[in-house]
């Protein structure tokens, strides 16, 4: 997922890792996967089919007898060293093919290798390897130098490409001497900015993964020249037939794993071609099941159909119904609103009302204690009223009696005052009954106000 690339890409990687279709992918399986996203993300396309180059050895299969209508292959050449005879029937890389002088003889195989690592960085990197092999398997895997590796700060690509090129055995895991190959790979890159090789030359190859032949390719044909001439020269032609010979072994060497290879290719290919047309057998007589099966499903589709259109006929008049009912519903509710609303209103107006009553039956009680009150205070009013009116009476009589009384004194006045004595009334029987209590003053009657007609 973190390489960026399509699901569908990824998926084509899965099914191709997946050598043994198991569903699963185990180590080597997953190295497979790893080195397949890699080269996508170099943007290589994505083979159609695993090239036998990447199927894990151990997923590889068996020789199998050949199978009927399989394609001949040729068989293997026996090999070289025993079967092609060299000049005069010697063989010329035996040490007995010509008789020379020990300064006369090839360089020593046991001479330093050429290793593209130079001599002074290998044992830092060995330091380096051991520290980082945390278990002592010899073994280190991608999570134990991926934090190495990301302190180079080269791109995720470069470095999966250092990998590729350094676990030369597609192992997930590096040995010491494939480590150090990195770290050089990684040192050139970032001191230097030289890219990695595409592929491994003679001399990057880790000396414990070369062979006999290879770690000699160096050393054959190479002699030490004596001064004598015929020597020299049988040496020379001896030396360039043994280059010659050298590279026609592994010509041969390479072209027989090839025509194995494409033999081993050619067994599965007639395999794959076997489970295809088994394959293709059984697909058709499914096709033919499948085409019964297939007439019978379109006659209960005709009937489904039927059964279906009179649902729908079926289903509109109920939708038709459900739509009326749904208008009277909606009308009824409508209906039923307006009348809570009015009935709303009415609790409303019945609650002010009984609000209003409450309060009016309060200030009737009150007003009948008020009128009580008031009644009372009316009747002691009446009486001192009466009263009054009693006393009123009276005074008018005694201001009567006062008046006349006056009267006759102004009378009697008005004799004197014209000097004729004999005609006063007499005034004694009067002003003496008066005086006797036949007339009271007037002014020493209790003053009939005097209470407040008011008060209650």
């Amino acid at each position: 997922i973190n390489s960026k690339l399509p699901l569908d890409v990824l998926g084509k990687i899965w099914e191709l890792s997946d050598v043994d279709k198991d569903g699963h992918l185990d180590k080597e399986e997953f190295t497979v996967a790893m080195h397949l996203v890699y080269r996508t993300m170099e943007k290589e396309p994505v083979p159609s089919s695993l090239p036998s180059s990447l199927i894990p050895p151990s997923k590889r299969k068996k020789s199998a007898p050949a199978l009927p209508g399989a394609v001949a292959v040729l068989s293997s050449t026996p090999p070289i060293g025993s079967t092609v005879p060299a000049m005069g029937g010697f063989n010329p890389l035996s040490p007995s093919a010509v008789k020379l002088s020990p300064q006369h003889s090839f360089k020593s195989s046991s001479a330093a290798v050429n290793w593209v690592v130079p001599v002074a960085d290998r044992e830092k990197y060995r330091e380096l390897f051991n520290k980082t092999d945390s278990d002592g398997d010899g073994f280190i895997s991608g999570t134990d130098i991926i934090e190495i590796f990301m302190q180079s700060n080269l791109s995720q690509t470069m470095l999966a490409q250092i990998w590729g090129l350094a676990d030369t055995k597609q192992t997930g895991k590096l040995t010491p001497e494939q480590f150090a190959l990195a770290m050089h790979f990684i040192q050139q890159k970032v001191t230097k900015g030289i890219d990695p090789p595409s592929t491994l030359t003679s001399d990057m190859i880790p000396p414990s993964e070369r062979t006999a032949g290879s770690d000699s390719t160096s050393s054959i044909g190479s002699v030490e020249l004596t001064g004598n001439k015929e020597l020299d020269d049988l040496s020379q032609e001896v030396a360039q037939l043994q280059r010659e010979k050298f590279f026609l072994e592994q010509e041969i060497l390479q072209n027989e794993e090839a025509i194995r290879q494409k033999n081993s290719d050619v067994q599965d290919m007639q395999m794959d071609l076997d489970r295809e047309s088994s394959s293709l057998h059984s697909l058709e007589a499914q096709k033919q099941d499948s085409q019964g099966r297939l007439d019978e499903m379109d006659q209960q589709r005709s009937k489904l159909e039927g059964m279906l259109n009179e649902l729908k006929q079926k289903c509109q008049e109920e939708s038709q119904q459900i739509s009326s009912l749904q208008s009277q519903i909606r009308s009824q509710e409508t209906s039923v609103r307006s009348q809570e609303d009015e009935l709303n209103r009415t609790k409303a107006d019945l609650s002010r009302l009984q609000e209003e009553e409450a309060q009016l039956e309060q200030r009737l009680a009150s007003g009948r204690i008020q009128l009580d009150s008031v009644v009372k205070s009316l009747k002691t009013t009446q009486d001192e009223i009466n009263q009054a009116r009693s006393k009123l009476s009276l005074i008018q009589d005694t201001q009567n009696e006062l008046t006349k009384t006056i009267e006759q004194y102004n009378s009697a006045l008005s004799e004197i005052n014209r000097g004729n004595l004999s005609n006063l009334p007499d005034l004694s029987p009067g002003f003496t009954e008066r005086e006797n209590g036949g007339f009271r003053n007037p002014f020493q009657v209790e003053d009939p106000f005097k209470s407040d007609l008011l008060k209650g």
